[in-house]
């Protein structure tokens, strides 16, 4: 691996030490490259300083934008929803600097604590361990955590038509991204903006929420990572996602016992027409974020071969959003009732 240049370790200790001025004689050790995932840059290092008198030492995380990323992605807004979230009792990285100017690397970057576990979501879903169904248990329970945030007293604020916003945000991406006119997607984005359910309660919604996206030792969940798309909506968008057929952990726990844990947490009912108007939504969300990579490709933007044939993956959302919505129709027909 190729060694880091004392002048970039520099640079991450001036952003780190501008943004905690408190922190005295700080200083940066074994900063070296880290696996990121498919749209960020990563390094892992340690920093140490003196605060109050007392030696600290932190394991942390850096992450920095990349050229041709298949979801854009706000780096201030994500770094803002870890500051509130650090210290507030949700499994999430503690906040520890920003770099807005890309001044470590020439992109958006943010350093955060790093915890202690694995992401590997292959052995989740094979069950390896044989912990898959403690952890789905224990990840409906953080994800209702989560929902129960008071984000308004944390200092979050929620865009004007929070919820319609996350449907034209991925529209717009659609239009952007598509190489070919995909009517079917067109019609799909019409049907979404106009049976908009009312959510239950605003919550923070992490937006990625799934294996891959969370830390895990042995049973125990110890960290919920990338909140590159958290945002203020409907909470039952998060639990559609979670149950996304890709990543299902539906082997585990049926999503209706996962509702009742989560529901049973707070007591907290997200309703099971909006939870199936996001699996539509979910459906049409992987298949932008499946366009927007193979034309990241095409544009020569990205050179990751992994992203050349995501177009493919379309039809099947499609398919499953069609079948969603006749399941829509008659949950709809049935509270009629």
């Amino acid at each position: 691996m190729k060694a880091i240049e004392p002048e970039f370790v520099n640079r991450v200790e001036l952003v780190i030490k501008a943004a905690n001025p408190a922190y005295e004689n700080l200083v940066v050790t074994n900063l070296q490259r880290a696996f990121g995932g498919n749209s960020r840059l990563a390094w892992s290092l340690d920093i140490a300083f003196e605060h109050g008198g007392q030696l600290t030492q932190i394991p942390c995380i850096l992450l920095s934008q990349v050229p041709g990323r298949h979801v854009d992605s706000d780096t201030c807004a994500e770094f803002s929803v870890l500051q509130a979230l650090t210290g507030r009792g949700i499994s999430t990285p503690g906040a520890i600097a920003l770099d807005a100017d890309g001044f470590i690397n020439g992109a958006p970057a943010i350093v955060m604590e790093r915890a202690e576990g694995e992401a590997d979501a292959v052995k989740f879903l094979r069950d390896i361990d044989g912990s898959s169904q403690a952890l789905t248990t224990q990840l409906a329970e953080k994800t209702a955590d989560l929902h129960n945030f008071d984000w308004r007293s944390a200092g979050l604020v929620a865009e004007e038509n929070s919820v319609l916003g996350q449907i034209l945000q991925w529209e717009n991406t659609f239009r952007e991204n598509r190489q070919e006119p995909h009517p079917a997607i067109v019609f799909l984005f019409s049907w979404l903006k106009g049976n908009l359910p009312e959510p239950a309660r605003l919550s923070l919604v992490h937006g990625d929420l799934r294996p891959g996206n969370f830390l895990y030792q042995g049973d125990q969940i110890t960290a919920i990572l990338d909140w590159e798309m958290a945002h203020i909506g409907d909470p039952a968008e998060d639990i559609a996602w979670i149950y996304r057929e890709l990543w299902s952990p539906s082997r585990f726990l049926l999503l209706g016992d996962f509702l009742s844990i989560y529901s049973a947490r707070h007591g907290f009912d997200p309703g099971q027409k909006n939870v199936i108007f996001y699996r539509i939504f979910s459906e049409i969300k992987f298949a932008v974020i499946s366009l927007t990579a193979s034309n990241s490709v095409a544009q020569g933007k990205s050179s990751n071969m992994r992203h050349a044939d995501r177009a493919a993956k379309v039809p099947q959302c499609l398919e499953l959003c069609f079948e969603f919505i006749d399941c829509f129709s008659k949950a709809a027909n049935h509270a009629v009732t």
